[in-house]
């Protein structure tokens, strides 16, 4: 099988990144417009937060049902196909009038950006090499920040909701483009071969002409798929209702509890958490192809731990009185400089988005790379994004701002302990089907180095005698 050139490769990065950047604009456009919507469609603000739940329920279903399409049309088409979904739904919110109009949108929205995700991270694993897939992961899932400057930037413009909603629908040009000039994982286009020849082990045959989301839930891979959606359930319980009861904190008056802040005291922490996020994303990336996957995420985590039980113990009455002051008489100046360092902390810890958008793609065999990560991922943040925001804030009410607020540490924790309990798979060759499949399903374990990194074996090394001399495919 003829050699993916470098710019084949390189093409295929801007096309996975773009595809992710655009997913972003999508889904923070709504939350920035809410308002507009809700006063232009004359509905309540709440209606329209409820439809930002249920981009998140069409989310789940595209990682349930439209995921599946990478690992059975091919990534490049199953790629191309999520991203018509998710743009022309999201151009036509610029003719939507009524309630059921935007919920069914964003329903469809929803299951685009859901499908996109696990989709181009499969692809990214396959055409990228293996000993810096990290890194160009972390770069990639990075794109989600950029993303939402754009959406900032066209927040800021004089397009006005609907102008700028329609603006969205040009991603499918690049759709189009994406078709004619990506070629094909040839990981995914190998296997196929060798399924097609009768050339696979008996029992991944058997396995793989299941369907595959009945393969993830009844296969090998049940355990490992069921681990991976509760990790994703807890990270994003904890950044919704983070993010959500955060927002609420600064802007709610001091007689409430929280920091009455106007839009330019928030500001500083509102660019802490974009730019925070962004580089610890890339960070984390890079690092999970020194220390391996878990011990990168593992090092989020706890980061992210510290930040939150930091942040705690600065909101509780003790650590008010350090500033020299009432929680009546904090000034945005003070409240700043206390504040700052844990919510960065808070921030930084969620970079473990960096590590996992390559790690999920790694632990699972190929005919289940795209609907395994796209299944846990994206029901994950379905279960967690509905659940979390209602919860924190019934929780703010009953027990207050700091307790609410460092709850996301324990779950940081819980994090932790999940992904200890998978295999280090970080640097593997995508291209195995046997020894590669074991290593994937927690049987077998790579070897590494003395730094703890999986070590590169040569691929003459680790690949099946079918699959000699396709092995120069895979570069990056």
């Amino acid at each position: 099988m003829r050699a993916l050139k470098p710019k084949q490769v390189w093409a295929t990065v801007i096309a996975v990144s773009l595809g992710w950047l655009f997913s972003a604009v999508d889904i923070i456009l709504l939350i920035l417009f809410q308002e507009e919507i809700a006063a232009d469609l004359n509905l309540e603000i709440q209606t329209v937060r409820v439809a930002i739940g249920v981009g998140l329920l069409g989310s789940a279903f595209g990682g349930l049902f439209f995921a599946q399409l990478g690992d059975r049309w091919g990534r490049v088409r199953a790629l191309a196909t999520s991203i018509v979904i998710y743009s022309v739904a999201t151009g036509l919110m610029a003719f939507a009038d009524s309630q059921l109009q935007l919920f069914t949108l964003r329903f469809l929205a929803g299951i685009g950006t859901g499908a996109e995700w696990s989709i181009g991270f499969a692809l990214l694993s396959e055409v990228w090499r293996e000993q810096s897939r990290g890194r160009v992961g972390g770069l990639v899932a990075a794109m989600f920040n950029i993303g939402t400057f754009v959406a900032i930037g066209l927040f800021q413009s004089p397009l006005g909701w609907r102008g700028s909603f329609g603006v969205m629908v040009l991603p499918t040009l690049f759709a189009i483009t994406l078709r004619r000039w990506i070629p094909e994982s040839r990981v995914w286009l190998s296997f196929q071969e060798a399924k097609s020849k009768g050339e696979l082990p008996a029992e991944l045959s058997i396995e793989a002409n299941r369907s595959p989301l009945r393969a993830a839930f009844t296969g090998r891979s049940k355990w490992l798929t069921l681990r991976l959606t509760l990790l994703f359930i807890l990270m994003n319980l904890g950044f919704y209702s983070f993010s959500t009861v955060f927002i609420n904190f600064l802007k709610a008056e001091a007689s409430s509890g929280g920091l009455g802040l106007d839009k330019s005291g928030q500001l500083p922490f509102q660019l802490t958490l974009n730019l925070a996020s962004l580089l610890s994303v890339i960070l984390a990336g890079a690092l999970s192809d020194f220390w391996g996957r878990r011990k990168a995420a593992l090092a989020f985590c706890v980061i992210g731990a510290v930040g939150f039980y930091y942040l705690n113990a600065q909101l509780t009455e003790q650590g008010l009185k350090s500033l020299n002051t009432s929680p009546l008489s904090i000034t945005p100046l003070n409240i700043t400089e206390a504040l700052m360092i844990p919510f960065a902390l808070c921030c930084v810890g969620f970079g473990i988005n960096g590590v996992m958008g390559i790690f999920a793609p790694e632990l699972f065999p190929t005919h289940l790379r795209s609907t395994c990560p796209g299944v846990s991922q994206n029901v994950g943040k379905g279960i967690g994004g509905m659940i979390g925001p209602p919860l924190a804030g019934a929780l703010v009410i009953s027990h207050g701002y700091p307790m609410v607020l460092g709850l996301p540490g324990w779950l940081f924790l819980l994090i932790g302990l999940i992904v200890l309990s998978f295999p280090e798979v970080g640097g593997r060759s995508l291209y195995e089907f046997e020894e590669g499949e074991e290593n994937a399903l927690g049987r077998v374990k790579p070897s590494t180095d003395s730094t703890g990194a999986p070590s590169h074996t040569s691929q003459e090394e680790r690949e099946p005698p079918s699959l000699q001399g396709d092995a120069e495919d895979e570069i990056g």
